[in-house]
């Protein structure tokens, strides 16, 4: 299944999620901290606004072949940028959907994570037929472990990951969830 990405958008009560566009880049830089980007493997701190370009250019690539659902998350009632969400997919066996998004800081604690990851789950199985949606977490990050356990996914043990806004290898707890 090869479909275009880059224009698809869905609500939830209080967000709307989008495909991100370039001209986020500038509200995407400004919600990226250290408190953020110590939990997430491409995002650095200090983020550029080229760097962040490049991370929605890079994206967008994989949205137009259809293995990458980037997006924005904005709040409903007045449209502000609160977060990030990306769904990417993979096809072996089983077509896999592997989800990754962060809420800006000020946005945190209002139950955006859950609610986001609630409909991501949905669009994964209905829109991108996914048989299995999966996601990690660093070991350490034990709200994300906590939030995916919510979910109703289930361990599916640790590996190491590539962290490019730290150029390392940092050992993640994965989580899983089949149709």
């Amino acid at each position: 299944m090869r479909t275009d990405l880059s224009n698809e958008a869905f609500d939830t009560r209080r967000l709307t999620i989008r495909s991100c566009r370039l001209n986020d880049a500038p509200a995407l830089q400004a919600l990226m901290t250290p408190a953020i980007s110590k939990w997430v493997a491409a995002w650095p701190t200090p983020l550029s606004l080229d760097t962040c370009r490049n991370i929605l250019v890079s994206n967008l690539a994989g949205a137009s072949k259809g293995s990458i659902f980037p997006a924005v998350i904005l709040n409903r009632h007045h449209g502000e940028l609160v977060g990030w969400l990306k769904i990417e997919v993979t096809e072996n066996v089983t077509r896999r959907a592997e989800l990754g998004y962060w809420i800006g800081e000020d946005h945190q604690r209002q139950g955006y994570a859950l609610e986001v990851a609630e409909a991501a789950i949905g669009f994964a199985f209905s829109r991108l037929k996914a048989e299995v949606v999966t996601a990690g977490a660093q070991t350490a990050n034990a709200a994300s472990h906590k939030l995916l356990q919510k979910l109703g996914m289930t361990e599916d043990g640790e590996r190491e990951v590539w962290a490019s806004a730290r150029a390392r290898r940092e050992r993640c707890r994965f989580w899983k969830l089949a149709r």
